[in-house]
């Protein structure tokens, strides 16, 4: 599987390996099975749900996340779609707003700094050294579970609060939401993640 990786690159879209990879469900909970995956084009939901149920997944929320992850644009509306059991697939409007986010970005952006490198010999273009985003983002993600407010918690937010309400946890996203920033904002969070 792995070296099909380099086809993503050549498509330049996403294969069918990248959305079956998400369907095998190599983990697998004792009790139940939650799947929480991103989309982009408005015809998948009802194909992943129906790939979902088939893998044996007891639940799915299909979040149209930006470039198909699973945080939704923090900056405009969004729609997810969910079922659970045997019920039926179910479409769901959310307003970032309506969560307390206020952000003028779409999405957490990739930070400024971030060194560049040429591969030798290659006419490719050059590429941000992996390693010191992948340093950058860890920092980012360690000072939002801190609760350090930003765009990195906001996502957060929105995801978790979804996720929750998803799992029946919460009535709604605005509690779900109300509940992923106390933990965050608590240290809780932050103290699960160095235990």
């Amino acid at each position: 599987m792995h070296d099909l990786v380099g086809l993503r690159s050549e498509m330049v879209k996403r294969s069918v390996v990248t959305t079956a990879e998400v369907l095998t469900g190599p983990i697998r909970g004792r009790n139940k099975t939650h799947l929480v995956t991103g989309y982009v084009h408005k015809p998948y939901p009802p194909i992943y749900a129906n790939l979902a149920r088939h893998s044996g997944f007891d639940s799915a929320l299909l979040v149209r996340g930006v470039e198909g992850g699973v945080i939704p644009s923090l900056r405009q509306p969004g729609r997810a779609f969910h079922f659970s059991g045997e019920g039926e697939l179910e479409g769901k409007d959310f307003n970032p707003s309506e969560l307390d986010i206020d952000q003028p970005v779409r999405a957490v952006p990739f930070p400024d700094g971030i060194p560049l490198i040429k591969k030798r010999g290659s006419a490719e273009a050059d590429k941000p050294d992996a390693d010191v985003a992948a340093g950058m983002a860890a920092t980012l993600g360690m000072a939002a579970l801190a609760g350090e407010a930003g765009a990195f918690r906001d996502g957060l937010v929105y995801s978790g609060g979804m996720c929750l309400w998803h799992l029946g946890r919460v009535d709604t996203i605005q509690k779900g939401a109300e509940w992923v920033r106390s933990v965050l904002d608590s240290g809780v969070a932050l103290a699960r993640f160095k235990d």
